[in-house]
């Protein structure tokens, strides 16, 4: 029946996370799947992500010489990025290209002024790349704002064809095209948002200090990855997250829940035997505060206790890792602060109440979740087994 699940000692409550920009994506209503599903490439197959640039007029010729000789040097950044992206330690299951698309409107060029310009100035025509977009001819938008007064770079979904947009802003005097594979550069950070344009969350908003961690008081662990702190390799979490979305151009909210089992069984056994009626709370890690969120006062996101054989069901993974706000109690507010960045839960402080006042702790993230799901190391319902 179910030979593969995750068994967790309590040792440390430890496990991953990473570094570099915000992203942007609604992924707080998913809405339905309306669309019909694609062929699924054929493994080691090149998949090409199709972008139109969009650049100032005055920027391109000021800096780099005019059109032609900004676009001779868009290929080889795009070729720069391909590279990083192949070139990283990896498990892609494909070879992931990236490149300007071939349509004649592939190099958009808009005009404000000569000189250095606000964002807000550049925000004017940022907006519109949020507009229709023929993706027959291209997946995503790379904006450019390429002297500006303070620079930047994200990724945003919710186009209006449901394109995500890079937003780069740079500031006077940096060369987008000085740096090459492998030394780190522009084409690299680049690379770590298409990892958003492809799915891929900031790893380093897992990263939780043990100060910041007030139920176990013990750090989580991360690994290294292009999306966090480090620098040529993937994690497993980015790779299984790649491959499963590799034949969709552009990611929607139904995809990011199609990364989760519907269900997870809790299992808790000591010496083999199941415990019963074990109370068992669930604390929530935040973006940006990187903590617990188990301030003096708070209840824990979820209290479940087991039954008799040691077990209790939780449904719809999806909706535990990022709930519909407005129905779902014990989370922190979003107003007058927003105290719940991006509306999600990163990771979990799983305790197990123990007899005396005891308790035991291990960490819960679907940064473990949605490789282990997507690769077929476990099927559903989803495992968790904790070990006292």
């Amino acid at each position: 029946m179910m030979k593969n699940f995750k068994k967790y000692t309590l040792i440390a409550c430890s496990l991953f996370t990473l570094a570099a920009c915000d992203l942007e994506i609604d992924i707080t209503n998913p809405g339905l799947i309306t669309e019909e599903k694609p062929d699924r490439p054929q493994a080691g197959e090149t998949i090409t992500y199709r972008a139109q640039v969009w650049v100032e007029k005055n920027d391109m010729e000021e800096l780099y010489g005019g059109e032609r000789l900004f676009r001779q040097n868009l290929e080889a950044l795009f070729r720069n990025t391909t590279t990083f992206w192949n070139e990283s330690t990896n498990k892609f299951d494909y070879r992931f290209e990236w490149a300007m698309g071939e349509g004649d409107d592939n190099l958009v060029i808009y005009d404000i002024k000569s000189g250095v310009k606000s964002q807000a100035e550049y925000n004017v025509y940022k907006d519109k790349a949020y507009g229709t977009l023929n993706t027959e001819k291209y997946d995503f938008v790379l904006f450019l704002a390429l002297r500006c007064t303070k620079g930047g770079l994200s990724c945003g979904g919710g186009g209006a064809s449901k394109q995500s947009v890079v937003q780069a802003y740079f500031e006077e005097g940096h060369d987008i095209f000085a740096k090459k594979w492998p030394e780190k550069g522009t084409y690299s950070d680049l690379g770590h948002e298409y990892g958003h344009v492809r799915g891929a969350q900031d790893l380093y908003q897992y990263m939780i200090p043990a100060e910041n961690n007030p139920v176990s008081h013990v750090a989580y662990d991360y690994p290294k990855c292009n999306m966090g702190t480090g620098y040529q390799e993937w994690s497993d979490y980015c790779s299984a997250i790649f491959n499963h979305n590799a034949q969709y151009k552009q990611i929607t909210a139904d995809m990011t829940r199609s990364t989760y089992p519907k269900q997870m069984l809790v299992r808790i056994t000591k010496d083999g035997k199941p415990v019963q009626r074990a109370t068992v709370n669930f604390w929530g890690s935040r973006a940006t505060f990187r903590d617990i969120y188990a301030e003096p006062g708070n209840s824990p996101y979820m209290k479940k206790k087991t039954d008799a054989n040691g077990e209790f069901t939780i449904n719809d993974i999806y909706r535990m890792f990022i709930p519909d706000y407005n129905n779902t109690p014990n989370l922190p507010p979003k107003s007058p602060v927003d105290e719940f960045p991006f509306s999600r839960w990163y990771c979990f402080v799983v305790e197990v109440e123990l007899d005396g006042g005891q308790t035991k702790c291990v960490w819960l993230s679907d940064l473990d979740i949605v490789p282990e799901y997507l690769d077929g190391g476990q099927q559903e319902p989803y495992v968790f087994e904790i070990q006292l």
